[in-house]
């Protein structure tokens, strides 16, 4: 059982297509399929079952992607903590799309000043796979705004105010002052675009998947958007409204407009978890700096 074996295994696994896997890696469908028969011989077990075009893990498949995972971290840690800048370092981060944006990239920042040869993984994934990951080993670090499971570390990392935003391009940025106050049934006038799924973190149960209280205040929810491109476009071209975290907001250069009427605004907590920084040196390190 070789270390390159157990890095296609897991890569396999993780894409559940052995091509898309041959991808990530940069290395031949041929490869990794060898690679895999080879680990089923000398484990005398099937590790994959075929699913139509994909394939699933088999129950001692999934043993051996937890152990297999834990021996490739070893396996790098070890070469960090020996040859420092010479060890190579594979960083796995699991956060849904619009945190990775911000809090992803920082802390890749972070990890980049310390190990320069180091390689990022963002992971795009909703709340509940982003714990999972974590907790199975499968992602070092995750991004959350959820409540932190038992078992994981959390450190805070932000405190986030969602925001009702518009580009200059709107005809509310146009009708008022840039500093003026705007009724909330001024704004309930225009439609918003919101997302279609929960991708800007969780959202307290009474809110929409954006945060706004349209039990209260019933929006014209013109578009439904499966991403945030979509989302950043739409309002950008001042076809829509929006309700976004104010990190987000700051960041593409959009007007958070000064809503008056509307008691109610969406909070969250933007948490990093790590399942054991002290099992890691490097990750302790890191984990210590942030």
């Amino acid at each position: 059982m070789e270390i390159f074996e157990l890095r296609y295994f897991i890569a396999v696994a993780q894409n559940e297509n052995i091509h898309r896997a041959s991808e990530t890696l940069n290395v031949s469908p041929g490869s990794l399929s060898k690679a895999i028969s080879r680990l089923e011989n000398e484990l005398s077990v099937s590790l994959f079952y075929k699913q139509g075009r994909n394939i699933r893990l088999t129950p001692e498949g999934i043993a051996l992607k937890k152990r297999a995972t834990q021996i490739v971290q070893l396996e790098e840690d070890a070469k960090i903590e020996l040859s420092g800048e010479k060890g190579s370092l594979n960083v796995v981060i699991s956060a849904e799309e619009i945190l990775q944006t911000r809090f992803g990239v920082s802390l890749s920042e972070t990890i980049s000043k310390s190990y320069s040869s180091s390689r990022m993984q963002f992971l795009i994934r909703s709340e509940d796979k982003v714990i999972q990951q974590v907790l199975d080993g499968e992602a070092h670090f995750g991004i959350l705004t959820g409540e932190v499971p038992h078992g994981l570390k959390s450190k805070t990392l932000s405190k986030v105010e969602f925001k009702t935003c518009a580009s200059n391009k709107h005809p509310l940025f146009k009708n008022f002052a840039h500093s003026a106050k705007i009724p909330v049934d001024d704004v309930l006038k225009h439609a918003f675009v919101s997302p279609d799924s929960a991708m800007l973190g969780k959202i307290t149960t009474m809110a929409s998947l954006d945060g706004w209280r349209d039990d209260k205040f019933p929006r014209q929810i013109k578009y439904r958007a499966c991403g945030l491109k979509i989302m950043e476009q739409l309002i950008l071209k001042g076809q829509a409204l929006g309700y976004l975290p104010d990190y987000y907001v700051n960041e593409l250069n959009l007007v958070s407009l000064n809503v008056t009427g509307c008691p109610y605004s969406c909070h969250q907590t933007v948490k990093l978890i790590c399942k054991d920084p002290e099992a890691l040196g490097w990750m302790s390190r890191i984990w210590d700096k942030i």
